[in-house]
């Protein structure tokens, strides 16, 4: 059965270990095009921070951001489809990782907050989460407390950014005071110095059955498309279900194992225009 649909993660996937697409992955994702193949990218950026990436790949269909929280139309920026996380679950989580000594982030639907982010405590900012900042077209809010904030519901993931170690711990008492209620995951941040895995690790909570796959499957049932007829290709934590449910799902040659281990095809790395292998192997499905 052809290919209809195919999804791609961008960072290590998409996007090379400095986060630039190559003209070789250009050139795929317009094979892509050419066969009339449905492309959508899927990330755990919001559409802000990733937006310059959009009009690097001339993107104007939908989009996955958030890691499956919100689905936009890039030519407007809309959204199409959206789960935040019931605020008083926000104010769980913010509890459970602030009692850890963590500077609180939570990401906001920017098409109807004022900022990207809330940041709740008064801790300073991690290198990572300073330089993500400084490089991106994002805007904060500091806040020393819920006690300050007006209103919670355009939450739509909450997270924090540390040690991987040091979130581990916190990851296992976010499922332990939370329970089926979110979805949880700790993986290696992007930095300055490296644009894949470091020893940063970033901890993401989601509202319940949130995931890039999730979002993806919603899409294909309106749309009729059959899981068989779905391609998608990733690296991180994130991209697990997506990579295991999908019809043919790719693992990069740089992808965590646990990825690789579900995937029914490997591909070359990132770096070595895996990106390009993986369209490659959907056409001749």
């Amino acid at each position: 059965m052809p290919i209809r649909m195919f999804v791609a993660d961008l960072d290590g996937t998409l996007l090379d270990e400095c986060g630039e697409v190559s003209a070789v992955s250009l050139g795929a994702i317009e094979r892509l095009r050419g066969r009339g193949i449905q492309f959508i990218p899927a990330t755990g950026r919001s559409l802000p921070e990733c937006q310059h990436v959009m009009e690097k790949i001339g993107h104007v269909g939908l989009m996955i951001a958030a890691g499956g929280a919100l689905v936009h139309e890039t030519r407007r920026g809309s959204v199409v489809l959206r789960r935040p996380i019931e605020a008083s679950l926000v104010a769980r989580l913010v509890e459970v990782v602030s009692r850890h000594g963590h500077l609180v982030h939570l990401l906001q639907d920017h098409t109807e907050s004022p900022h990207d982010y809330l940041m709740i405590g008064e801790q300073p900012f991690d290198p990572a989460t300073a330089w993500w900042f400084d490089t991106l077209p994002v805007t904060f809010q500091r806040i020393g407390s819920l006690l300050e904030v007006d209103a919670l519901h355009h939450t739509v993931r909450v997270g924090t950014v540390a040690l991987g170690d040091e979130l581990g711990v916190v990851a296992q008492d976010v499922s332990t005071s939370l329970g089926d209620a979110i979805t949880v995951q700790h993986w290696p941040a992007l930095t300055a110095e490296k644009a894949t895995a470091t020893k940063t690790h970033l901890l993401e909570t989601f509202a319940a059955g949130v995931s890039k796959w999730t979002s993806i499957a919603a899409l294909a049932a309106l749309e009729g498309i059959c899981r068989a007829e779905i391609a998608a290709v990733g690296d991180g934590l994130n991209d697990f279900e997506l990579i295991r449910e999908a019809g043919l799902g790719m693992a990069m040659g740089n992808a965590d194992p646990r990825i690789a281990a579900v995937a029914r095809v490997r591909v070359a790395a990132n770096s070595a225009e895996g990106f390009a292998e993986a369209v490659d192997r959907a056409l001749d499905a």
